[in-house]
């Protein structure tokens, strides 16, 4: 967990009363950005009765659900931990339900998460949001289970055409985020981003399509590689793609910088999902690297055979050395949530919650 459903929330206007990670780097991260919030390290050791909140939220695990897993399915013993949220849910009560997943909960969890909700007392409406409906530069779907108490529900606002619209005249706002939406989410995704330069952490190009496996020819030298390949995959470009301010999930950061925003809300038409390597010399070149994230396991490739163009201006670098914590990093932002994804959620709750009696 990297906070970003609280993120998100905190957008909304709704404040965190509590965490639950297990984690110990993504405990320090929370602790660093917010260090009044208490946490409790193991969900099933909480009781949701100490906690009467009003929304309870959360990515319960998905290394079961997951198409990089065995796909258990809630049978498994990380995505199981379901059934303690729900425990929680059971026990506090809350107005207010969010249970975010991977797509691969669709098929494996969805049906047992609303039949779960529905026998609390929830009524529930699931969502499939890709991150690149907000303006994001890949694909990135998640899903989103909302569940509203039965007599919140009966207060008269309507969950319906799959966004939550309030009855009374938030229908204006509505439409111009749906407008914004269906603006900001057409376009290309980007294409592989691809590391060159002679400088470590140098500048990186877009390549130009789809993922390659290609390795480099054999003629290509030792050190021209090291030239097109410099540097590793930078925590702080990926927080940009993620939505976050850069620095987010650098524990020895105190004020991370403002996240500079994705290609399509810069007015640039080429943004997408990307991907890199490390460059390995022992394996003569190029080499598919795979990064274990917890919740997904990504394999990221760098082609350096493609026409490149210079990274965005308001860009941190693609590629750094000597990162601290750098693998730490990405595991977290693995495992993390774009906050614009689940941004309208929350903010449709807490309208809504204004206009209860």
């Amino acid at each position: 967990m990297t906070g970003g459903l609280d993120i998100a929330a905190s957008w909304a206007g709704i404040e965190t009363a509590l965490f639950c990670e297990i984690e110990p780097y993504a405990c320090e991260i929370l602790k660093r950005r917010w260090p009044d919030v208490p946490i409790h390290n193991d969900v099933r050791t909480l009781d949701g009765r100490d906690w009467p909140v009003d929304i309870v939220h959360g990515g319960f695990p998905c290394q079961d659900l997951s198409v990089a897993g065995k796909q258990a399915g809630l049978s498994g013993e990380r995505s199981g931990l379901w059934f303690e949220m729900l425990r929680i849910i059971s026990e506090s009560r809350p107005r207010w339900v969010v249970a975010e997943n991977v797509r691969g909960a669709v098929n494996l969890a969805l049906d047992t998460v609303c039949s779960g909700l529905e026998s609390e007392g929830y009524e529930v409406w699931p969502f499939l949001l890709p991150a690149s409906a907000f303006g994001a530069p890949h694909q990135r779907e998640r899903l989103f289970v909302v569940g509203v108490r039965a007599d919140v529900a009966n207060t008269g606002c309507k969950l319906r055409q799959g966004a939550f619209i309030p009855e009374a005249d938030g229908m204006e706002t509505a439409e111009q985020d749906a407008d914004f939406a269906e603006r900001s989410g057409s376009g290309s995704l980007w294409p592989t981003p691809c590391s060159r330069g002679d400088t470590p952490g140098g500048p990186v190009g877009l390549g130009g399509g789809a993922r390659s496996k290609q390795k480099l020819d054999d003629n290509v030298g030792v050190e021209m590689r090291k030239k097109l390949c410099s540097g590793q995959l930078n925590p702080d470009w990926v927080e940009c793609l993620m939505g976050y301010p850069l620095g987010w999930t650098d524990v020895d950061c105190a004020e991370p910088e403002p996240w500079p925003g994705w290609p399509a809300l810069m007015g640039e038409k080429l943004w997408t999902t990307p991907n890199a390597t490390d460059y390995r010399e022992s394996d003569g070149g190029m080499r598919p690297s795979r990064i274990a994230t917890g919740r997904t396991t990504e394999y990221l490739y760098r082609d350096v055979h493609r026409t490149t163009s210079d990274q965005y201006p308001y860009e941190p670098p693609r590629t750094v050395t000597g990162c601290k914590n750098r693998a730490k990093r990405l595991k977290c932002l693995g495992n993390a949530v774009v906050p614009q994804q689940a941004y309208p959620i929350f903010r449709a709750i807490a309208e809504m919650e204004a206009m209860t009696p």
